[in-house]
Formats: structure tokens, C-alpha cells, sequence
């Protein structure tokens, strides 16, 4: 596991600030959708905001992708280039790797 440098946290942010803004992107968001669709949508925006804000504060690579993990499958999968950059870049612990 290697220490997450200046270049890595600059990379990773380039990677996911553009993801978090597309989560409600318009394929997401249909005609007949409910406010529990919206809420839905608002708090993966909310959480994948604040992992990174975290991240951003403590660059502790871990901590982030577990962060992302956590999430339902979708709004996970939505993240998957972040998470697959964090493994390529053996920010983590093999043993902690989820991407093939």
C-alpha cells in the first residue's frame, strides 16, 4: 500500500467531482418520479460529497473507496473509476480490492 500523494488526491478529485455532479444526471431522472426518488438521489449526491470532503481532509485512500463500497449498487457502480484508480495505484491493501 502506498502513501496517497498530491498527485493521487488531485487525480482522484478530477475523477469523481465530475461523477457526483452527473449522479442526478437527466438518464437518471424520469417524468413519474417521486420525492422518495429525489431524496434518493440527494443523499447518494450528500454522501459521495462528504467522502470525498473527508478524503480531501485526511487523504486516507481507505477510507474513501470503503466509503464508496458501503453505497447501493448503483450509485456505486457510478464510482467504479474511482475505485479502480485507488486499486491500479495500490492505495489500499490487495486484500481490500473489489474491481477486477
Amino acid at each position: 500500500m502506498r502513501k496517497v500523494t498530491k498527485s493521487h488526491a488531485l487525480a482522484i478529485n478530477k475523477l469523481m467531482l465530475p461523477l457526483i455532479c452527473t449522479v442526478a444526471h437527466p438518464q437518471y431522472v424520469c417524468e413519474d418520479a417521486d420525492m422518495g426518488y429525489y431524496n434518493m438521489l440527494v443523499g447518494d449526491i450528500a454522501h459521495n460529497v462528504s467522502a470525498l470532503s473527508v478524503f480531501n481532509t485526511t487523504l486516507d485512500a481507505e477510507v474513501l473507496h470503503n466509503n464508496i463500497m458501503r453505497q447501493d449498487t448503483s450509485p456505486r457502480e457510478h464510482f467504479y473509476t474511482v475505485l479502480k484508480y485507488i486499486e491500479d495505484n495500490a492505495l489500499i491493501n490487495a486484500n481490500r480490492f473489489c474491481c477486477s
